[in-house]
């Protein structure tokens, strides 16, 4: 019974959702390996063997992740990520030093996921 009444988690407001259409809608994915600690709203490509890495260069760009996971051990690691929506660009991670290109927002576009820049207040 503590369970049930046990508070799972919060999240403030952090600018990653930028626009209701499309509507963010999730899917679970499963981690490669060794990909280590990942923040929410990072892109992901998806693999050959159907897993998924921080975007880099020579990925193919898939989903963006829902919410942060530890993936620093020897096997891969379940997560949710958003198959669809309209996130921040500027609120959205890749891998260090890269960059998305516009092709890669494009190939994003076909599975429902846009960007928007949010302005500040």
């Amino acid at each position: 019974m503590k369970e049930l009444v046990k508070k799972v988690g919060e999240r403030g407001q952090d600018n990653l959702i930028a626009g209701l259409f499309p509507r963010a809608l999730t899917v679970p994915v499963s981690i490669a390996a060794g990909a280590g600690e990942l923040a929410r709203g990072t892109v992901l490509s998806r693999k050959e063997d159907g897993t998924c890495e921080v975007m880099a260069t020579g990925g193919t760009p898939a989903y963006v992740l829902a919410d942060p996971v530890d993936a620093s051990g020897t096997e891969a690691v379940a997560a949710v990520a958003y198959r669809s929506g309209n996130f921040n660009l500027d609120a959205v991670t890749v891998a260090e030093g890269y960059t998305l290109t516009a092709a890669e927002k494009d190939t994003l576009r076909k599975y429902d996921i846009i960007f928007t820049r949010v302005l500040p207040e």
